[in-house]
């Protein structure tokens, strides 16, 4: 099972670590000066003609985090999120990467100071830079991941769900057994359910990402990204012509709800 959690990579996450990453770098290099980077901070002080060059290397490799952290976190992994499922190994893996890419730029910098080697400067900055950095991402992770276990507290048999608009003001209530599917439709999510053995639908200004979570606790399934489908309605998963995996509800129309490849796996071990 993937604990990750899918919040680590909305927008507000991004935008902590642009803030976070350099801050926390920053306070430990100003409050608890441990010494390797203490002494990496002082590159270039026999040569630089700038009277304090310690707090002048922070700063700026501060600066460097703050812009590596922006173009990885907001346009290139908000890309990727979309086309790769994001597992915990994956997202550890890109943090370690963001750590080397930090050095390399920060040893790059600091070697043209002191006018020495580039790869003994990498060493240096992956190791002092990377062991203050390894915390905040840490911390963030296990803080995200709390929240993820407090949101996905499954809900109990027979509860009844409540959606909210864009607003956050409730405006449809019903059990979640009824529900047989939701879609997308712009700027709207069309709830489709049942009422006395009628199917019926009701829409309200909100999107799928918004109410993901709440499906996720009632035990639904995305099967694309602008359907998610209650597994306990879906009599079969069917190939139409053109190789598309539908799942076929019985819907009174008699179409099925379109399966990504991307999903196809999860919905089919829930059946």
């Amino acid at each position: 099972m993937n604990t990750f959690p899918k919040s680590l990579l909305r927008l507000g996450a991004a935008l902590l670590h642009v803030a976070a990453i350099p801050v926390c770098f920053l306070a430990c290099a100003l409050l608890y000066q441990p010494k390797a980077l203490d002494a990496l901070m002082l590159a270039g002080q026999n040569f630089a003609a700038i009277s304090d060059i310690k707090h002048f290397n922070m700063v700026i490799c501060a600066a460097i985090m703050l812009v590596t952290m922006a173009l990885s976190r907001i346009p290139i992994l908000w890309v990727l999120r979309k086309n790769i499922p994001m597992t915990m190994g994956r997202y550890i893996a890109w943090c370690i990467i963001e750590i080397a890419v930090i050095s390399s730029f920060c040893a790059l910098f600091l070697s043209l100071m002191a006018r020495d080697n580039y790869f003994v400067y990498f060493g240096r900055c992956f190791t002092s830079i990377g062991s203050v950095l390894i915390f905040p991402y840490i911390i963030i992770t296990l803080i995200y991941m709390v929240m993820q276990k407090q949101d996905n507290v499954p809900l109990e048999e027979g509860a009844r769900l409540k959606f909210y608009d864009i607003r956050h003001q409730l405006k449809f209530i019903t059990e979640a057994s009824s529900i047989q599917y939701i879609e997308s439709n712009e700027n709207y999510i069309i709830i489709h359910y049942l009422e006395n053995g009628l199917e019926k639908r009701y829409q309200l200004r909100n999107s799928m990402k918004n109410i993901e979570p709440l499906c996720e606790r009632a035990g639904f399934a995305r099967t694309h990204r602008c359907y998610i489908v209650n597994p306990a309605h879906v009599k079969m998963i069917r190939r139409e012509q053109g190789g598309v995996n539908v799942a076929d509800l019985g819907l009174a129309h008699g179409e099925g709800i379109p399966i990504s490849k991307k999903y196809y796996d999860s919905i089919a071990s829930m059946l």
